[in-house]
């Protein structure tokens, strides 16, 4: 993918520019790289860049870092913020002669809002000014500062007409790496999340085909593995990878890297999409999150306010809709639902940026930004009192209260497994100990493949025993209620785990106990009316005189004196408490002569292997019109296995 041999240097940060239009960016780049980052015969033609420029930097023999120069010029700050989205440090550029302009501004609120946490000042063209001027302007530029991450930053100055000073903001940029990495800051990228890179340029090269670019943010990719193109676009599979020049067989979260597709056309990726592995990364519609309006603001963002959305590389068009405000206050953080004109590839925990449509005076269109930190899967209504909350705890970054949060909220629907890492700012394996955790202490459960919250167990619960002792009120002659019907009256789509957890808790609260095939209340007791008992007391003669031989359902009727309807009471009401066992839709057998049956196949099979047809009608006795249902039944209740024309007893 490149010709060139560059050294082994391990990139240590990403470095961004930052600034007004013809501050002199690019050509400190080209003096610090020995690069040239403007591309396009228009940028050179025009003097000023309009696409994002890459080089990158060593800073001695074993270390490297690598650089994107940013447009300045204000009508393409879409690609400045596609530049900076994964910066690790930001390099403002302010020239000499001109001092802060309304893109230096609008770039630092930018990396601010991106979560850029430090970088240095670099003072160009200094040639053109006095050294007092160049003192006015130092102060300037650190008073303008103030309040951002760039307050007492080290300030650096520099002459592309005097070669000397590059060395001087050569050492200002590696104790700037240094100091970052002691802090910590550089090393915060997760490889256990999914794999995420924002496309900022596709093309092709002979010989190799496509190659995409962009700054990985998390999770890790290697040559040969499958990925597809978001939100929208085609599968591929990688081909080859390269870090500055640099084949590598692997690459992390936080590098710049080019990546060779294979069976994927250049002409199909454009800036603004995701390369991400298959099923990993969710694309979205809408998001929650934190949102700030610019301290700068004359006046308060009104709720359902029109932007710009910036997420990685991408822009679309959206709507800020806050969560329990009318409106939001310059430079006080707020509750957003971001809503989407176009649905985004997004991984919890990202930046965004929101911009307007109007440019402001001596600025930029530029309003706030915030942190996006899970999908919505739904529009909240402005007063949604749970909602606020949620974003709240998720703000705080704490895991174990998020992954509660996030839970509880979606109460009776759950939260799958499958998709909790895709929903949540943390990594795979801390989310999957937490779980543990929280499911050891009781906090919640896990159930038909998703979590819910112990109190929606409990409230299930609770409703459980209701529907319990409403149905002991109606059928009183009933010893309980059938768990599948009980579940279907809990509610119509519960699934089977969550139903056994609450049917456990009730349970284990001893407010209700199941016996049999049934479940009913502590301390109920069936009570039969005065026809019930003599209806089932008949049939329970009939079916006793029939012994292994019984009458079919059908003839019942006309053997008891009874109607169809009050025989089938009687039959359920035996079955319900035991005394009866149905072996098909037919034949319903006393459960004292199926148990004695069961004695005597036992019996058998301890001197035998296998038992042949003739064998079971003696055992029975009984003919094929009995025998038959009666075998099939003991294989149902698994006592008996058939081989054959044979049967053994299951092992």
């Amino acid at each position: 993918m490149a010709t060139s041999t560059p050294n082994t240097a391990s990139i240590r940060a990403v470095i961004g520019t930052a600034g007004h239009v013809d501050h002199g960016k690019t050509t400190l780049v080209q003096q610090l790289t020995g690069m040239e980052t403007d591309r396009l015969q228009e940028e050179k033609s025009r003097g000023i860049s309009i696409e994002l420029g890459f080089a990158w930097l060593d800073l001695d023999a074993s270390s490297r870092v690598a650089l994107i120069d940013v447009p300045g010029h204000e009508r393409f700050v879409r690609q400045m913020i596609a530049g900076a989205a994964g910066i690790d440090l930001v390099l403002l550029v302010v020239a000499a002669d001109e001092g802060v302009m309304p893109q230096t501004r609008e770039h630092l609120d930018i990396c601010e809002l991106l979560g850029v946490k430090s970088g240095g000042i670099i003072l160009t063209k200094t040639d053109l000014v006095e050294p007092d001027w160049l003192e006015l302007v130092i102060e300037d530029v650190s008073e303008s500062v103030k309040g951002t991450f760039l307050e007492g930053a080290p300030v650096m100055t520099y002459s592309a007409l005097q070669p000397d000073t590059i060395d001087g903001v050569r050492q200002g940029i590696a104790d700037l790496v240094t100091e970052a990495e002691e802090r910590g800051e550089l090393a915060n990228r997760s490889q256990d999340r999914p794999f995420k890179l924002s496309i900022d340029r596709a093309f092709t090269m002979k010989g190799f085909g496509t190659i995409v670019t962009g700054t990985s943010s998390a999770g890790a990719l290697k040559v040969g593995d499958s990925i597809c193109i978001l939100p929208d676009g085609p599968e591929g599979r990688v081909r080859g990878l390269q870090v500055h020049g640099q084949a590598t067989e692997q690459v992390g979260a936080g590098v710049r890297v080019a990546v060779n597709i294979q069976g994927v056309e250049h002409t199909e990726i454009h800036r603004g999409q995701v390369l991400a592995k298959p099923d990993t990364v969710e694309v979205v519609s809408m998001f929650d999150g934190t949102f700030k309006p610019l301290s700068r603001l004359e006046e308060e963002v009104p709720d359902r306010s029109r932007v710009l959305v910036h997420v990685g590389t991408a822009q679309v068009e959206g709507t800020l809709a806050w969560v329990g405000d009318d409106v939001a206050t310059p430079g006080e953080r707020t509750g957003v639902q971001v809503r989407l004109d176009t649905p985004l590839p997004l991984l919890p925990g990202e930046p965004f940026i929101a911009r307007g449509f109007a440019v402001l005076a001596g600025y930029g269109k530029t309003i706030g930004g915030g942190q996006a930190l899970t999908p919505a899967l739904r529009r909240h209504r402005q007063r949604d009192t749970r909602r606020r909350p949620l974003i709240e705890t998720l703000s705080e970054g704490n895991p174990k209260a998020s992954i509660l949060a996030l839970v509880r909220y979606e109460s009776t629907v759950g939260v799958s497994l499958t998709t909790l890492p895709s929903r949540l700012p943390f990594e795979r394996a801390l989310i999957e100990s937490l779980i543990g955790e929280l499911e050891e202490a009781g906090s919640l459960v896990v159930a038909d493949n998703a979590l819910y919250a112990i109190e929606v167990v409990q409230a299930l619960a609770e409703t459980a025993i209701a529907r319990v002792n409403d149905h002991h009120t109606r059928n009183p002659a009933w010893p309980g209620i059938a768990p599948a019907e009980l579940r279907t009256r809990v509610r119509s789509d519960l699934g089977q785990e969550l139903f056994a957890h609450a049917v456990s808790y009730a349970i284990a609260q001893g407010r209700l106990h199941q016996q049999a095939d049934v479940i009913a209340a502590i301390g109920f007791e069936a009570t039969l009316s005065q026809a019930q008992e003599r209806n089932t007391h008949a049939l329970a003669s009939v079916l006793d005189e029939g012994g292994t031989t019984p009458l079919r359902v059908q003839d019942l009727p006309t053997a008891i004196e009874l109607s169809t309807s009050e025989t089938e009471e009687a039959i359920e009401l035996l079955i319900a408490s035991g005394q009866a066992t149905r072996v098909n839709k037919e034949l319903v057998y006393l459960t004292t002569h199926i148990e004695t049956l069961k004695t005597r196949l036992v019996a058998y099979f301890a001197s035998h292997e296998l038992m042949d047809t003739a064998t079971f009608k003696e055992i029975t006795g009984a003919s094929r019109k009995w025998t038959i249902p009666l075998g099939e039944y003991f294989d149902r209740i698994h006592l008996t296995v058939r081989v054959g024309n044979d049967r053994r007893l299951r092992r």
